[in-house]
């Protein structure tokens, strides 16, 4: 048992005087995503609020004859953990969480014989989970980096809509989108790449900067009851496909885990 002892602790001595740093970051940042079929969607619903809109407008006894059409959604926020394990100067393995959120609403009223309201609203949320690398290719004080990682990305699609059409609308309308409210989600697997820099304010705290795209599509998206997506209710499901890019502000902490206090080779 001593010899077997003796082995450890040799063993975990030699492996703590190689360590490199560990290292922890959060950031954050503006996010472009496609979102393609749901933005199609989105082009359903204001073709029909601009309809509304240029017909009622010149109805005589119909007042608040303007909804704002609803914007599309493209841009939003991510949020970023990770932790990295530097095992020689010029490469580091690691993990990270990132969160994502993206939302569109309008509500509006068209005051007529009776009250039609407007209000419709959807917000798309990303949780991913990644693994990778980064490697460092340029070190002048300032440190320009790339990174490659691949994951899982879990997205919830939380959508309410009221559609009410006057009854002073003078013509045949057809497409209108389901009423009511719900919550679908899916995920996949899909990969991120970027270019970071860094520079170091004090030794082992440091400011960066990273520039990541990302593709991953979630082919559908489903309720608690297993039904798919239909937004607009044209009867075709609609996929979230998350591809686009983020530009991320953060910090980073270094945690030398070296004996010596210096970085592994």
């Amino acid at each position: 048992m001593k010899g077997l002892a003796s082995v450890l602790v040799t063993l975990l001595l030699s492996w703590t005087a190689l360590a490199g740093p560990l290292e922890l970051s959060i950031s954050g940042g503006p996010a472009v995503t496609s979102l393609n079929d749901i933005n199609a969607a989105i082009d359903v619903f204001n073709r029909l609020i601009t309809a509304l809109n240029d017909t009622l407008d010149v109805i005589p006894g119909v007042l608040g004859g303007h909804v704002k059409p609803l914007a599309s959604m493209i841009t939003g926020i991510v949020l970023c953990a990770s932790e990295r394990y530097w095992v020689a100067d010029w490469i580091a393995f690691g993990g990270r969480f990132e969160y994502s959120r993206l939302a569109t609403s309008t509500r509006g009223q068209y005051l007529g014989a009776e009250t039609s309201t407007i209000d419709v609203s959807a917000a798309l949320h990303n949780l991913s989970i990644l693994v990778g690398s980064r490697v460092q290719f340029l070190d002048v004080g300032l440190r320009l980096s790339g990174d490659v990682a691949v994951g899982y990305f879990y997205s919830t699609f939380d959508h309410a809509v009221v559609f009410e059409i006057p009854s002073e609308y003078p013509y045949a309308i057809s497409g209108v989108p389901p009423e009511g409210e719900g919550r679908h989600a899916g995920g996949t697997f899909g990969l991120e790449a970027g270019l970071s820099m860094s520079y170091p304010i004090v030794d082992g705290f440091s400011i960066e900067v990273l520039l990541a795209y990302r593709s991953a599509t979630i082919p559908v998206l489903t309720d608690a009851g297993g039904q798919s997506l239909d937004f607009d209710g044209n009867g075709t499901p609609e996929s979230a496909t998350l591809d686009g890019l983020s530009v991320q502000v953060g910090f980073s902490l270094a945690i030398d885990l070296s004996l010596d206090g210096e970085k592994g080779e």
